[in-house]
């Protein structure tokens, strides 16, 4: 599934500029290092269209390198960029990739003495490695994940040289090829989505789908098949969607239940320890006074309630989450986990 993906991102990044109204970001990543990470990168960097590769870079080089070559970014060791809070260059590197999903984005910058504002495009391809997902929600959200694991001792592979060799510029070749031959048909074309795939999804799958489908065939369907199953295992939402899912399996597990205590609530919440609850704030659970914060933030307030043979207490209806959970729950992640 990988493989199909990561192939139809590289054919995405030659017609990206023709044809692109939104750009995912290639996120490579592993539970730990030494998995294949730099290597997939390698050869990401071999074969998309006037890649950089390189994480130190300068501000200024930064900015006039995407006005003047459109390039391909290839970060690896992002994580590291996301940790750099006080390296001025690296956060001017955070905002590019974290910007530019959207064609005519891009961000201000007053970068010459006369400090007079000028407008830098952010919109072009951008594949990155990383250890793990921490990263913001939104930003993670505008990836397409790729989950790798160490390979064990008797599974044999093929050394990567991080050379360019003839292969490789033969298949820079057919790509370039390719795009000019397919660049129109593809500007126009509609692919359908699967059920799931809405809004940035759809964005985010919109023009490989068009590839594969265009590749004749059974591509189509295998890039489907590849896209549902890694999205299957990506969870971007924000802490937000995961407090209201989580608060919505606590309801149904009493579908008579119109209302909660926010005790109740906060205890559910933490009796899971693999939930971010048990341990919300410096090692202590979810209070509720951080529970009605959160909640407010959807225009949710508690209320005094009260549940069947329970006493008067602050607490939140059913009925209030009923138009937020269709509104933000409609997408749920599954819970399996990448082979």
């Amino acid at each position: 599934m990988a493989p199909s993906a990561i192939a139809l991102w590289i054919m995405l990044a030659w017609v990206h500029d023709e044809v692109a109204t939104h750009s995912p970001i290639l996120n490579i990543t592993s539970a730990e290092p030494d998995s294949g990470k730099t290597t997939t990168l390698g050869v990401v960097s071999f074969l998309v269209p006037r890649a950089i590769s390189s994480v130190d870079i300068s501000r200024a080089a930064l900015y006039r390198s995407i006005q003047r070559w459109q390039p391909s970014f290839v970060i690896d060791e992002f994580d590291d960029v996301l940790a750099a809070k006080a390296d001025g260059d690296k956060a001017e590197l955070r905002a590019v990739v974290n910007s530019g999903h959207t064609r005519n984005q891009g961000v201000l910058r007053c970068i010459t003495d006369e400090h007079k504002p000028e407008m830098f495009s952010t919109f072009c391809p951008k594949a990155i490695g990383m250890i793990g997902r921490k990263m913001p929600a939104t930003t993670l959200g505008r990836c397409i994940v790729i989950e790798l694991c160490r390979r064990k001792k008797s599974e044999h592979i093929a050394k990567f040289k991080h050379e360019d060799d003839s292969e490789l510029n033969n298949l820079r070749a057919r790509l370039r090829r390719w795009s000019l031959d397919n660049a129109e048909a593809l500007r126009g074309y509609a692919p359908k989505m699967p059920d799931s795939f809405e809004n940035r999804r759809a964005d985010n799958w919109h023009v490989q789908f068009a590839i594969a489908d265009l590749a004749g065939e059974d591509w189509g369907d295998q890039a489907r098949a590849a896209a549902d199953k890694i999205e299957g295992n990506a969870d971007s939402r924000t802490i937000g969607a995961r407090l209201l899912a989580d608060i919505k399996v606590l309801f149904d597990a009493d579908p008579k239940a119109h209302c909660l205590h926010s005790a109740t609530i906060v205890t559910g919440l933490a009796e899971d320890p693999e939930k971010p609850w048990a341990e919300f704030t410096r090692g202590k659970p979810l209070t509720q006074n951080r529970l009605a914060k959160l909640l407010g933030i959807y225009g949710i307030t508690s209320q005094t309630v009260t549940p069947t043979g329970l006493k008067d207490a602050k607490g939140y209806y059913r009925s209030q989450f009923e138009d937020v959970w269709s509104r933000y729950l409609s997408d749920e992640p599954s819970s399996s986990f990448l082979s």
